[in-house]
């Protein structure tokens, strides 16, 4: 008598908000949980139910949803609205690992998972939809070397193909600088500035700031030989700060 009066309030009502307290069947979400911070891009998803019939009767199946979480958007939009990127139907375990073939789940992403229980294809029960993210850890910063109007010698320590850079100089700061190698121009890149920590990208020049000012010179691209080299910036003026760095 039970599952007739479920049935028949999602016959009238189309959805299982009105008797999700009340359930008979319910299903509960235990891996990934709410809100957790997890560091697999193929985790394994697990669920309890208590449908003892669920592999036997195959009146019963289940569905389980997987999709991005935006930003500002509530999980049960989430669900309602985006456009999954993985829909079990007919699942009969409570386990599901993720595989390496479907779309990836990227770092610093949020996403949103349900599991839902069927009877003759009618919801008869449904999760709460669990959000979870995976953690993108932060790009190491470099060494940070002040920077100085003469060349003394010192050659700069490059730590994940990048040279950091401080200065104190004052006012409007251009960003590009000149790598010379054997004595002649090589190449021309722009500094990244770092402000609270993050990098800034695609920036010309970094505007008036009071303190010590950080910036990154990144090697990555510039597809260097091993050897000394030698960079002239002249953030302001005809003043110029020159440094060497070495590459193995």
């Amino acid at each position: 008598m039970k599952l007739t009066r479920y049935l028949l309030i999602i016959t009238l009502f189309g959805f299982t908000a009105a008797f999700a307290q009340q359930s008979v069947f319910p299903v509960t979400l235990s891996n990934p949980m709410d809100y957790d911070t997890i560091i697999e891009t193929e985790p394994n998803f697990i669920w309890q139910t208590n449908i003892t019939a669920l592999q036997t009767d195959p009146r019963y199946s289940q569905r389980y949803v997987l999709c991005e979480l935006e930003e500002n958007q509530l999980k049960g939009e989430a669900i309602a609205l985006n456009t999954p990127i993985l829909v079990l139907d007919d699942y009969q375990n409570t386990m599901h690992s993720y595989s390496s073939s479907a779309t990836p789940l990227e770092e610093g992403h949020t996403y949103v998972w349900q599991v839902s229980i069927l009877f003759n294809s009618l919801i008869v029960d449904q999760s709460e939809p669990y959000q979870f993210t995976i953690f993108k850890p932060k790009e190491p910063l470099p060494v940070f070397y002040p920077v100085h109007h003469q060349n003394d010698g010192q050659v700069y320590q490059v730590v994940d193909n990048k040279i950091g850079l401080v200065t104190d100089e004052l006012g409007n700061l251009k960003l590009n600088i000149q790598i010379n190698s054997g004595g002649r121009k090589f190449k021309t890149v722009l500094l990244k500035e770092v402000i609270s920590g993050k990098v800034q990208d695609d920036k010309e020049i970094s505007e008036n700031a009071n303190g010590k000012r950080f910036f990154i010179l990144d090697l990555k691209d510039l597809d260097l030989e091993a050897g000394f080299y030698t960079v002239q910036w002249q953030p302001i003026g005809r003043e110029s700060f020159t440094f060497n760095f070495k590459i193995q």
